[in-house]
């Protein structure tokens, strides 16, 4: 049996990768920063989204990395952003990051909301990220943080009210795989209806 470690990033849709979701800012923010577990914890996960990176190995999951999404009206912030300490030389931080902006690009959105540490500003600002023009900055935890945000290309596929409907009741985050689904079942129906038309005309059925 292969012992290859495969690293998937997706959204907690599952009881399971949001407990580990919650298990990994436990341990990095609670544990190694110290930050109290009321303020971690701050009731905003019941109306989030919650990206995880965990690894595939042997039919098991093991959640490494994870991030959290809420959405306002016409932006969404990323925050609350965790990798477990054996991961965090790797591109695991950067998967997060892209699935986010991938799954909220689909959803309409066009500006993502962050804050960052005053000293890793230039770094945020090589990604595309900008300060925001006369937003405050704030000092937690001994950290000064800084408002940024980056503006996403508009995206022709996201999902709107004109919609197919089984888009709107698709499991979140799989829009695409629904969007093919039902192009295949359109498909097939219009050959369905191609072959009876001709089976009646061919026939005088």
């Amino acid at each position: 049996m292969s012992t290859e470690t495969i690293i998937k990033v997706e959204l907690a849709t599952s009881e399971a990768l949001y407990k580990g979701a919650m298990a990994i800012r436990k341990q990095v923010f609670v544990k190694e920063q110290r930050i109290p577990e009321s303020k971690e914890f701050d009731g905003n996960d019941f109306c989030a989204a919650h990206v995880v990176a965990y690894v595939q190995k042997n039919n098991r999951r093991l959640p490494i990395g994870t991030m959290r999404i809420r959405f306002f009206s016409d932006f969404v912030k990323f925050e609350r952003m965790a990798v477990i300490r054996n991961f965090r030389k790797t591109n695991v931080a950067e998967d997060i990051m892209q699935y986010g902006l991938k799954y909220v690009a689909e959803k309409g959105y066009r500006q993502v909301y962050g804050m960052c540490k005053q000293e890793l500003l230039p770094r945020w600002q090589q990604c595309g990220y900008h300060e925001i023009p006369g937003a405050e900055r704030i000092e937690q935890n001994g950290m000064v943080l800084i408002p940024i945000s980056l503006d996403l290309k508009e995206n022709p596929q996201a999902i709107k009210m004109t919609s197919h409907p089984s888009l709107l009741t698709a499991l979140e985050g799989h829009w695409h795989e629904k969007m093919q689904e039902v192009r295949k079942s359109s498909m097939m129906k219009a050959i369905f209806w191609k072959l009876k038309k001709i089976r009646q005309e061919h026939f005088n059925l």
